[in-house]
C-alpha cells in the first residue's frame, strides 16, 4: 500500500498553460517570431547576463505552454545563476538531471516570471519562479510532476486496463492573476477497441496572485472540489482516508515558498498522517519544502520546538541516514545557521538520529 501511495504521488501529471483575460483570439491576432518582438529587450536582460539569447527562446503570447522537447536546455551556468533557491537553496547540478527554461512571462514593469522543467531518473518536475529584472530571484512554486497515464492496476479484466491520468493546469485571468486547477482522472481502457471510458474525475481550484514585488500568494487557501463518478484507486474500507490525506500533501506541496503559514500547516498535518502515508509526508516535505528552504525549516522547527510535536523531523530524521548527499545537505544548512544555540541543537537532533539507525 506505501509503495503504491508513492508511485501515484509520482505519476502526476503537469501540463501548465494559461489564457488571457477574455478570448485568445485578441492575442492571437499578431503572431510573433520572437520574444524580443512580443517585449522590449530591457525586460530580458536577466536571461542575457546567463547567456541566453532571447532568440533560443520559443514565442510566447499571452501563455505558459506545457512542457515540451523544443524546450532551451539550460547550461550548467545558467542553472546555477536561474535555479539557486528554486529547486535547492545552493544549487548543484546532478550528473543524471537536465533542466530546461519552458516559458517567460512578463508580469508586470519589475517582475519576470519563468516556467522550468526538471528532469531526473524517470520523473520531470515543474516549477514557476519570479524575479526581477537584474535576475535576482524572488519567489518560486514547486508545480508538480510531469507524466501522461500510469496504471492503476493490471488488466482487471481481459479486456480493460484501469488507468489514472493527473493534470495542473494555470490560467492567467489578468497579467498577474491566476487559477490552480488540478485534476485526476480514473480511466477503463478497452484494449479490444483502444477505447477510453472515464469512471471517476475529481477536481481541485485554487486562486493565486502575484504582487507587485514579485511574492506569490494563494488568495482563496479553501480548495473548491468538483467530484464525479465512483472513486476506486485501492480495495478496503480506508481507501479513501488515505487518499485524502495524500491530497492535502499534494497540495501544500504547491504552496509559494514565501507563504508564511505554510510549515504551520505542514506540522499540523504530520500529526495525523498514519502509516499508509507517513512516507508520502517525508518525501514531499524533505524534497519540495527543506531542500529549497532548508534555513527557514530548521528555524521554524528551533523556534516552536517547545510546545509542538516537531513531526517536521521526521522527514529530516529519515533522510538523515538514508543517503550521505541528503545527510551532507541537512549539516550543511544546520552550519549555515547563524545562532550558536541553533547549532547546538541540531548537532544533538542529528546524533539522536543516528543512534537510531
Amino acid at each position: 500500500m506505501k509503495k503504491l501511495l508513492l508511485i501515484i504521488i509520482a505519476l502526476s501529471t503537469l501540463c501548465i498553460s494559461c489564457k488571457g483575460k477574455g478570448t485568445t483570439s485578441a492575442s492571437n491576432d499578431n503572431k510573433h517570431d520572437s520574444i524580443t518582438e512580443i517585449y522590449d529587450s530591457k525586460s530580458f536582460e536577466f536571461l542575457r547576463k546567463l547567456g541566453i539569447e532571447e532568440e533560443s527562446l520559443i514565442a510566447k503570447d499571452d501563455s505558459l505552454p506545457a512542457p515540451s522537447d523544443n524546450d532551451y536546455l539550460l547550461t550548467t551556468k545558467e542553472q546555477g545563476g536561474l535555479l539557486k533557491g528554486v529547486i535547492t537553496s545552493d544549487f548543484n547540478l546532478s550528473d543524471t538531471a537536465s533542466v530546461y527554461l519552458v516559458s517567460v512571462r512578463q508580469i508586470n514593469d519589475n517582475v519576470v516570471l519563468c516556467q522550468y522543467k526538471y528532469l531526473f531518473s524517470d520523473i520531470e518536475d515543474v516549477y514557476i519562479a519570479t524575479y526581477n529584472f537584474d535576475g535576482t530571484f524572488i519567489d518560486a512554486m514547486y508545480a508538480g510532476n510531469c507524466w501522461d497515464k500510469s496504471d492503476l492496476l493490471d488488466n482487471p479484466s481481459d479486456s480493460t486496463e484501469l488507468i489514472c491520468a493527473e493534470h495542473t493546469l494555470i490560467y492567467f485571468i489578468t497579467d498577474h492573476e491566476f487559477t490552480y486547477n488540478y485534476e485526476y482522472k480514473e480511466i477503463e481502457h478497452n484494449i479490444n477497441n483502444d477505447e477510453d471510458t472515464t469512471t471517476y474525475s475529481e477536481t481541485v481550484s485554487m486562486c493565486c496572485n502575484i504582487e507587485r514585488n514579485g511574492k506569490i500568494v494563494i488568495t482563496s487557501p479553501e480548495a473548491e472540489t468538483y467530484k464525479e463518478g465512483v472513486f476506486r484507486p485501492w480495495s478496503g474500507s480506508d481507501s479513501k482516508e488515505e487518499w485524502d490525506q495524500v491530497r492535502k500533501i499534494q497540495t501544500l506541496t504547491r504552496y509559494p515558498y514565501s507563504d508564511e503559514t505554510v510549515l504551520e500547516q505542514w506540522d499540523s498535518l504530520g500529526n495525523s498522517v498514519d502509516a499508509a502515508t507517513a512516507e508520502s509526508f517525508v518525501f514531499n516535505f524533505f524534497n519540495y519544502v527543506f531542500m529549497p528552504q532548508p534555513e527557514k525549516v530548521l528555524r521554524y522547527i528551533y523556534e516552536n520546538r517547545d510546545y509542538k510535536s516537531l513531526s517536521l523531523t521526521m522527514p529530516l530524521g529519515f533522510y538523515y541516514t538514508y543517503t550521505p548527499q541528503s545527510r551532507k545537505n541537512i549539516d550543511a544548512a544546520i552550519a549555515k545557521l547563524d545562532n550558536p544555540a541553533m547549532r547546538a541543537y541540531y548537532k544533538r537532533m542529528t546524533e539522536l538520529w543516528l543512534s537510531k539507525d
